[in-house]
């Protein structure tokens, strides 16, 4: 979907970076689904832009960051795989949830391992799995 040859993906990452997450769309319903954290002009402007499409439906969701945030963390929580593999967690994958809700970070010792990860690299932590 753009507007004068800018996509809403090319707008939220450029003029809404600290905000935006992402999209996705729903062609069952033709809606389009903007994650998002509240507070900034982004609304107002997918709506601009969205005003050009009658038959399409936008839906705002919260994020728990922008993408990049999230992105920041992940390669942070990345940085420090060393050295919780010496404190014996072994981090066998890290991931950006899909809906925004924050980093989802694989680890077999997830039951022993939940609480000081999310401890160490606060609430951006969406899931210890």
């Amino acid at each position: 979907m753009t507007r004068a040859g800018q996509t809403i993906e090319d707008m939220g990452m450029t003029d809404y970076s600290d905000h935006y997450f992402g999209t996705c769309r729903d062609r069952s319903t033709n809606t389009l689904y903007v994650m998002r954290v509240p507070g900034s002009g982004l609304d107002a402007a997918v709506a601009r832009t969205a005003a050009d499409w009658p038959t399409v439906k936008v839906q705002f969701a919260d994020a728990a960051g922008s993408r990049g945030q999230l992105m920041a963390l992940l390669n942070r929580i990345r940085a420090d795989t060393e050295e919780w593999r010496a404190k014996g967690v072994t981090i066998e994958g890290l991931t950006l949830a899909i809906d925004g809700a924050g980093i989802v970070v694989d680890t077999p010792q997830w039951q022993s391992a939940e609480a000081e990860i999310k401890a160490r690299y606060g609430p951006l932590v969406a899931e210890v799995r």
